[in-house]
């Protein structure tokens, strides 16, 4: 009866664009589930920097995953409140290089928000974000990875998304970490993901390990792990480049 009352309202070509849209997400969700359990595992902390609507989060939190949400969107926080409740903490703030404040610019979609007033022209200048706008300033507080690490315990896993200020994140973090995702946007930011890379090296004493996932695949871009010298030529090729975005991960050898 539901199902004909759905035909009769909004017509059978609608409902099978619905079933397609639906069986996409399952399969997104499916692969990005599968992806992440390759490095976390029940009882493991995960850090979610920038974790805007959960996106990352909904494929796992029922896993017995420890998950510390760092977001800090009003609109997004009460999303996922709504959405994930006790089952994940969330820290209201941004990370930086150190405690204290900072304006966040936002923008007509919360995935665009960003503390990076560099990355926000760059990405207009180019053309890939030209259509948006960052009309609204708030004024946000920030603490660190290092101040989360004391309070919350080493993650096993950190993920970092935060729309060109992933320099200023790592700049807070003074100690080896086991892995790391930094999403990555080329060409207008190539040496910001280079300076990246540098700097978790040297956090982790030169045991750096590193491989890439483009866009949204979910799947490793090569089957070997890279030494930084390595990935830095991967990072500066075309090919690379041509990607246009995506996620860096770091490993740590040791």
């Amino acid at each position: 009866m539901i199902r004909k009352i759905a035909k009769d309202i909004i017509g059978e070509p609608a409902i099978r664009n619905l079933r397609r849209i639906f069986s996409m997400e399952a399969e997104i969700t499916v692969k990005r589930r599968n992806f992440h359990l390759q490095f976390l595992k029940k009882g493991d902390l995960f850090f979610d920097v920038g974790a805007n609507l959960g996106n990352r989060i909904f494929p796992i939190v029922h896993l017995g995953i420890r998950i510390i949400a760092i977001e800090p969107q009003q609109e997004c926080i009460e999303h996922l409140k709504k959405h994930f409740g006790n089952k994940i903490t969330i820290v209201p703030k941004g990370l930086g290089a150190e405690k204290g404040e900072e304006t966040m610019f936002i923008a007509d979609m919360s995935i665009l928000s960003s503390f990076a007033k560099d990355w926000i022209n760059e990405t207009q200048e180019s053309g890939r974000f030209s259509d948006h706008q960052w009309d609204e300033q708030r004024t946000i507080e920030m603490t660190t990875l290092d101040v989360l690490i004391e309070k919350y315990g080493h993650p096993d896993f950190i993920k970092i998304d935060v729309e060109g200020y992933e320099l200023e994140v790592l700049k807070g973090l003074s100690q080896p970490v086991k892995m790391v995702s930094l999403e990555y946007t080329v060409p207008e930011q190539t040496d910001i993901l280079i300076a990246c890379m540098i700097r978790l090296n040297d956090i982790c004493n030169q045991n750096s390990l590193f491989n890439y996932s483009i866009g949204e695949s979910m799947e490793w871009a090569t089957d070997k792990w890279l030494s930084l010298e390595e990935m830095t030529k991967v990072v500066n090729s075309k090919e690379f480049i041509d990607t246009t975005f995506g996620d860096i991960y770091m490993k740590n050898k040791m």
